[in-house]
């Protein structure tokens, strides 16, 4: 999906369709539909309009977006156009930032879930970001030196760097599914896509000019996220 290839694929007119390696339930859970489709292409319009996205929660994340300029794209399980790419499960809307684009402080509560390791946080990890890279991984618990590590392991500052910021819109979409199943069983993509979650991701970023093979995709429950002064997600639920 962030390869450097994918460009020139879609240039020439392919539709790709990404079925992720889920358990059958989730996918049967999750068949998507024409109202998700619906659902998904509005926010991506506003996202579309929106200069800045300001992203806040109770447990001290505090990060500024500036969105004006980038790559808008959404995904709800089927693509019909040439040229596009979606994956199932879907119900998603997110947007890869220019570069310099981002700046702040995300704080990493237990519940989060670092899908990378198709796991829980269970203690605070406070990730600061300046333009666009992670600087600082703090935190003295098995969730911080587990990214930590996973980070240097690259040895590619470009895996530091942010690829998308978007937010989950799928309400059958459960945060608490990956509890139920072995790890083998699952791929996490339901959790990128449960309603109001704020997906923050690390890695490939093709408007800002960045590949890499690191990727994190941190789903964070219980923020508020606001494109220019309106709140679309409040308090991790949906707005109207």
């Amino acid at each position: 999906m962030h390869a450097a290839e994918l460009p020139r694929i879609l240039k020439g007119g392919a539709r790709v369709l990404y079925i992720s390696n889920e358990h059958p339930g989730v996918l049967e859970r999750l068949a998507p539909s024409s109202a998700d489709e619906e659902q998904v292409r509005a926010a991506m319009r506003l996202l579309r309009e929106a200069k800045v996205m300001k992203v806040t929660s109770p447990a001290g994340t505090k990060l500024e977006i500036r969105i004006e300029g980038a790559r808008v794209g959404g995904v709800w399980g089927y693509t019909e156009k040439p040229g596009t790419l979606s994956h199932w499960p879907g119900g998603l809307c997110l947007g890869f930032p220019k570069a310099g684009s981002v700046n702040g402080t995300l704080m990493m509560a237990p519940g989060d879930i670092n899908l990378t390791f198709k796991r829980y946080i269970e203690n605070a990890v406070r990730l600061t970001i300046v333009s666009d890279y992670v600087t600082k991984i703090d935190g003295a618990s098995l969730d911080a030196e587990l990214m930590r590590d996973y980070f240097a392991a690259w040895g590619d500052r470009e895996a530091y760097a942010v690829s998308h910021v978007g937010w989950g819109m799928n309400a059958r979409a459960r945060w608490d599914a990956i509890a139920l199943y072995d790890k083998r069983d699952v791929n996490g993509t339901e959790q990128r896509a449960f309603a109001g979650n704020f997906l923050y991701s690390t890695g490939a970023n093709e408007v800002a000019g960045r590949h890499t093979l690191g990727h994190f995709d941190l789903p964070f429950r219980h923020c508020t996220i606001e494109l220019d002064g309106k709140a679309v997600v409040k308090d991790g639920k949906l707005a109207a």
